[in-house]
């Protein structure tokens, strides 16, 4: 348990992310927009659930997972803003930060949406129970 109890996440049990090359799968809780000298970047946090608790993934969103957007998600506000909710999974190479329950992935590849919440998921697409994205 964490200690500070006014937090947002003070009944979850933080566990250490792990490091290297790893397959991801977790919530996108947060994403942001940002430009810098290259064009503009788009990252996201997945908050990735284990039996012993959680942690979480900051890296880019794929171009993979803005494809898939079109096919399951509404979009109202714009598709960084529909992800949020979404269940995702990638590959990726991970780097733990300061905080041993917070990890930053390099160079994520095969990644998929796995689920959509039903408010933001498009009402006229077949059900399928297999990934709407694939890299």
């Amino acid at each position: 348990m964490n200690a500070n109890k006014t937090s947002r996440f003070a009944d979850e049990t933080h566990v250490a992310a792990p490091t290297g090359k790893q397959t991801v799968r977790g919530v996108i809780v947060s994403t942001k927009a940002g430009s810098n000298d290259f064009g503009n970047t788009y990252r996201m946090t997945v908050k990735v659930t284990t039996p012993a608790g959680v942690y979480l993934v900051n890296s880019t969103i794929p171009a993979s997972i803005f494809d898939a957007c079109e096919d399951a998600l509404q979009n109202e506000n714009g598709w960084i803003y529909a992800l949020k909710g979404c269940e995702i999974q990638f590959a990726a190479t991970l780097e733990r930060s300061d905080s041993d329950h917070f990890a930053f992935a390099k160079r994520p590849t095969k990644a998929a949406i796995l689920a959509v919440p039903c408010e933001k998921a498009r009402r006229f697409q077949p059900w399928k129970d297999e990934p709407i994205a694939a890299e």
